[in-house]
């Protein structure tokens, strides 16, 4: 709850120094989004196709550098599957790699939202945390 308010009252300074007036007068609206910010999920949904005999569907956390390999990777377990086979992955932010079938890439999770990354792209995100 304390977060909550905090939030709120940083939104509405905000809209004080963007738009002018008091902060009171944009109170009211700055808890709404606060309150919509906390309950927001944090983590994004995303699907794969099944894998067959032939070539295997997975999707790896990138977490640093590795000697031989340049990233190092923690393959995970799909949270769930549809009716129709399809693996569900439940990702919190990071950035991650998918390999689904025919292609290979990267990809980011930032706020419940997924965004398509190259290769560069992920090795200076690692590089900017490690």
């Amino acid at each position: 709850m304390k977060n909550v308010m905090v939030r709120a009252w940083e939104i509405a300074k905000s809209a004080v120094v963007k738009f002018g007036g008091k902060v009171k007068e944009y109170f009211s609206q700055a808890l709404t989004m606060a309150w919509k910010e906390t309950k927001a999920p944090k983590y994004a949904e995303v699907e794969l196709k099944p894998g067959n005999s032939k070539c295997k569907t997975w999707i790896a956390q990138i977490v640093g550098f590795h000697p031989v390999y340049k990233l190092s990777r923690k393959f995970l377990n799909n949270d769930t599957t549809d009716q129709y086979g399809y693996k569900i992955f439940f990702l919190n932010d990071g950035v991650y790699e998918y390999n689904n079938g025919k292609r290979r890439g990267f990809f980011r999770i930032v706020g419940g939202q997924e965004i398509s990354i190259n290769q560069d792209e992920a090795h200076a995100f690692v590089a900017a945390t490690a």
